[in-house]
């Protein structure tokens, strides 16, 4: 024994499990020490124990700039800009985009940034734990920075005071632009850091993850090692796709890869609620699956893993599992063909449509029939099924409602808030969804029996099949960035493969990217797999026609793009489509990704131009507030490099989600309210139409929140994920007061559908077909598309958007027009035929074809 392992073993004798270290790679082991630590002196005093053998490490090394000495007060501008700075990009420690203390709480900065597109946000502390964006918003959109050339001197001043962050790019007249860079004080250079590296003299074998591991350091307690980013290589990926259990009316084969396991059974129940089980003793196989096939017909069986280790053992419920008990905590073995309903598979309607071509309408699956007004039977109101009962009225008015009015409006896709099963402490209360449990089994609280799984997941396929025979494709709404409970016994994923499929920091902490817990680790392989089948999943089970993702931004880019090439290989028409933002940390998939992904994004320079900001009295382009011409014009050509001057972050006009409001923020009747104070009501509607019409008039994708063309009020609430009914429900009573602009919205969308040149599929169509035509006032839009070879009626279309609340007039080209939509009313056969001078009513989209 050497005197280092002497010494050691007389400190040893206890581990603290509370500070764990963690197996990156076979030859690194990544440690956290609450007391930063001198590299200098952490020569010799580590080693590594595996199995009872010891490996030396052989180097010690800082952790980088996230792992030094943390100051309370560092002000950084986290983001893409670090790279172009020589820095690590997103990175809240990093000191490229460090800040000068000019005042109490004013910070400066003045860097030569390279020409490019960039992204930034604040943080403060050196970690995201306090992090700011646009308009010094607590976790607030990503700051957008447009550098023309090579070198620009930048300004970057945030005044915590004051509450702002600006730019000499964004705010020139604020903010003085630099002339010279200022005298570079010396940083001094760190000698104490709270994170190591420590290099293996030799590396850990592939047999050894399951083994028991710990970290000796001399004078302290063992730390427990615990296998994480090395758990990424090809020899542990398992590429089949029949993970879970797969059930036969002989036998159910059940399968789980978890490696770190030193043994394994399958848990078998009588019922639901556990008690004891019959137990079932699993064998490794490849990769670090676990497999045990059990005989006789286990239709509905309850059943659980079991994993034992070194530090303990371990129950979970199958993260890959398709129907559950209550609680979550038990899956069930199902014959999946018990839950098809009469006429099952259902089939996508009509011809496959290009991304253009849709109609995206936004749901939620209570909220649309839950009320009495909805006219749905009463078991079936706020239910899947509700969702798809036809001949609907509401009891007073007879406005048609729920299914019948989404055929009569003229949508293509139906958008559901989340529906994979969620929270079960929420299971009896109102909520969105936006905090999955397990991914692959539709939510019970919508089904008229949500306590026997094969109804509810029947109930879900009538759903789709419903949309289907109505000609209404379904998105689902996923919440794949986070998963709740976020760690612990309750956590699924975190019982199977602790530390491995959430993002977590050096000492272990997961990291709270999404806002709500922890952020999944899908740069992972085998988190990429899981997602990855189970999107497979929902779209061959269900016959799911889209998926839009939230928080999309903060996905690894290569995993936005295996997902979305595995699921247009089975489903070449799967609309796709997200949210490039995060719920606070570093953006991985933001607009400036969207480019070659296959998946387009909510167009947040579109809303902001025609919305204003989200939740103040600020008013929006289609509000009569202040007119950005170059924004429009981003906004109108689908957000693509159109010209040297018109330029924005999309490859083509169906990578862009075209929309003014969402369930997030205030309803677009709340926001105009606000933004028109005093305003009747007629001027309400007419900016209520103006908005919905910059939507579906543009090129790209256009999306409707749901009840914005009804007066849907959410009585101010700007996030009421869980506030209930009350506040939630279609009122489909007073939506009668809104007829009129809901018979807007539907002639509007026939008008875009008659009219291919607002549909166009590609860049190259858009730059060669449509033009910008001079409208003679600095607040309206105005542009021509050439439709000839497209098919219709029409060859030669002009859209006028009039963004002034006094009205105004335009000048058409020579000859005679046909008006398909002016003022508040639109007609895809025509209202009449102009020429010359026409008159525009304020706050109006103008459409003249021929």
């Amino acid at each position: 024994m050497t005197l280092l392992s002497t010494l050691i073993v007389l400190a040893a004798g206890s581990v603290d499990r509370a500070n764990p270290a963690f197996l990156d790679a076979p030859d690194l082991v990544n440690a956290w020490f609450d007391e930063a630590v001198d590299v200098a002196e952490m020569t010799n005093v580590f080693e590594l124990v595996v199995a009872g053998r010891t490996i030396q490490v052989s180097h010690v090394s800082d952790a980088g700039q996230d792992s030094v000495q943390r100051d309370p007060d560092k002000v950084t501008l986290p983001g893409t800009i670090q790279a172009a700075l020589g820095g690590q990009e997103w990175s809240p420690n990093d000191d490229s985009t460090k800040m000068r203390r000019t005042a109490p709480g004013v910070y400066e900065l003045v860097v030569a940034v390279p020409g490019g597109r960039y992204e930034y946000k604040v943080a403060q502390g050196g970690t995201w734990e306090k992090n700011w964006g646009a308009g010094l918003q607590p976790g607030g959109q990503n700051i957008v920075l447009v550098i023309p050339l090579d070198g620009t001197l930048v300004r970057f001043v945030v005044d915590f005071n004051s509450g702002f962050v600006k730019d000499s790019i964004n705010h020139p007249e604020e903010v003085t632009a630099p002339t010279e860079l200022p005298p570079i004080a010396p940083e001094p250079v760190p000698s104490r850091f709270h994170g190591l590296r420590l290099r293996l003299a030799e590396p850990v074998t592939d047999r050894d993850v399951s083994s028991r591991m710990v970290l000796r350091r001399r004078g302290h307690s063992e730390r427990p090692v615990f296998v994480r980013d090395f758990l990424s290589r090809d020899v542990f990926h398992y590429s089949k796709t029949d993970l879970g259990a797969s059930w036969s009316r002989d036998h159910t084969t059940f399968k789980v890869w978890s490696p770190v396991a030193s043994g394994a059974e399958v848990w078998l129940y009588s019922g639901d609620h556990g008690g004891t089980p019959r137990r079932v003793p699993m064998a490794r196989g490849t990769a670090g699956v676990w497999y045990a096939k059990v005989p006789g017909n286990l239709d509905g069986r309850y059943y659980q893993y079991r994993f034992d280790s070194p530090w303990g053992s371990r129950e979970a419920a199958d993260i890959y599992g398709v129907a559950a008990s209550p609680d979550l905590q038990r899956t069930m073995v199902l014959n999946r063909r018990r839950t098809d309903p009469e006429g099952w598979p259902s089939r996508a309607p009509g011809p496959p449509p290009r991304p253009t071509d849709s109609v995206i309408y936004e749901i939620h699956v209570r909220d649309f029939t839950v009320s009495p007004a909805s006219g749905v039977k009463e078991p079936w109101r706020g239910k899947y099924l509700g969702l798809v009962q036809t001949g609907t009225r509401a009891p007073i008015s007879g406005q048609a409602t729920g299914l019948d009015y989404l055929k009569w409006l003229g949508v293509t896709h139906v958008h559901l808030l989340p529906i994979q099963n969620f929270n079960p402490a929420h299971s009896r209360q109102y909520n969105w969804g936006y905090e999955t449990t397990l991914f692959n089994m539709p939510e019970e609280q919508y089904s008229t029996r949500p306590a026997d799984p094969v109804t509810w997941i029947r109930e879900t396929k009538q759903m789709v099949a419903g949309f289907h025979k109505a000609g209404i494709r379904v998105v689902l709404d996923v919440v794949y960035n986070h998963t709740v409970p976020s760690e612990g016994p309750l956590s699924a994923f975190w019982q199977t493969v602790p530390y491995y499929y959430f993002r977590t920091n050096l000492r272990g902490d997961v990291l709270n990217e999404s806002g709500v817990g922890n952020a999944l680790a899908d740069e992972r392989t085998m988190v990429r797999k899981y997602v990855r089948d189970s999107l497979l999943f929902w779209t061959r089970e269900y016959g799911i026609d889209g998926f839009r993702f939230d928080l999309l931004g903060m996905h690894d880019p290569r995993s936005v793009r295996d997902w979305s090439q595995a699921v247009r290989r089975i489903r070449s028409d799967t609309l796709l489509y997200g949210e490039p933002w995060t719920g606070g940390g570093p953006t991985r998939s933001g607009k400036a990704q969207q480019a070659g992904s296959g998946m387009a994004v909510f167009n947040d320079h579109f809303r902001g131009t025609m919305r204003g900001d989200l939740d103040s009295s600020q008013p929006g382009f289609a509000m009569g507030g202040p007119t950005d011409l170059l924004a429009l014009k981003r906004a109108v050509v689908g957000s693509i490099d159109f010209s040297s001057e018109v330029r924005d972050f999309a490859d083509h006009p169906s990578g862009t989600i075209n929309y003014v409001s969402a369930h997030d923020n205030l309803t677009l009747l709340d926001k105009t309210s606000l933004a028109l104070p005093g305003a009747q009501d007629a001027e309400i509607k007419q900016s209520l139409r103006f908005a919905l019409a910059t939507v579906l008039l543009s090129q790209g994708i256009p999306f409707l929140e749901g009840g914005s063309e009804l007066g849907r009020t959410k009585g101010g609430n700007h996030n009421s994920y869980n506030a209930g009914d009350s506040v939630n429900q279609f009122d489909w009573e007073r939506a009668a007061r809104y007829q009129d602009v809901a018979n807007y919205v539907r002639d509007l969308i026939a008008v875009r559908w008659s009219l291919p040149a607002l549909r166009l599929a590609t860049t190259d169509e858009v730059r060669k077909r449509m033009k910008f035509i001079e409208t003679g006032s600095g607040s309206t839009v105005g542009f021509r598309v050439d439709g000839r070879g497209l098919g219709g009626r029409w060859a030669d279309t002009i859209v006028v958007f009039q963004g002034s609340r006094q009205g105004g007039r335009l000048l058409l080209p020579e000859g005679q027009w046909n008006v398909l939509a002016t003022g508040g009313q639109a007609n895809p056969q025509g209202l009449g035929k102009v020429q010359g001078q026409v008159e525009l009513a304020p706050l109006s989209a103008s459409v003249f074809a021929r």
